[in-house]
């Protein structure tokens, strides 16, 4: 009797196809912009619940659908977004905005932001390289 004491490598693998690099890392992003907006979804009813406790009230009694309110609200929640975004070295427009509108003023003891008393801002839509 004659035993074969050879294992053969290597063996075919024959289980699901494995994701490629290019998938891996468009998921790797589908995920932080997933863990970002969840972050938003629960951090923003907080931080307006906050604020009218505080007395700070976003919308008009009179005009529920205040497009003034609206724009208002989307504006801290985008730049939210693009400081969590800045996070993860994802690109969002408002990154650029942080430059535009603000200044270093040396004036005082210790260099203090600003705000610029004009902007032009040419936003893109994808990150300059």
């Amino acid at each position: 009797m004659q035993s074969n004491n050879v294992i053969m490598f290597p063996k075919q693998y024959n289980g699901p196809e494995l994701p490629s690099l290019d998938e891996i890392v468009q998921n790797t992003d589908m995920m932080k912009h997933f863990h970002i907006q969840e972050t938003i979804n629960n951090l923003v009813p907080l931080i307006f619940t906050q604020l009218d406790i505080a007395g700070f009230e976003f919308e008009d009694e009179e005009e529920t659908d205040s497009i003034e309110s609206i724009k208002e609200g989307a504006f801290l929640v985008e730049s939210l977004r693009a400081l969590m975004c800045r996070h993860y070295g994802m690109y969002h427009p408002f990154q650029e905005l942080w430059n535009e509108v603000f200044d270093y003023d040396s004036s005082y003891p210790e260099p203090t932001l600003k705000i610029k008393e004009k902007i032009d801002i040419d936003f893109k839509l994808e990150k300059k390289e």
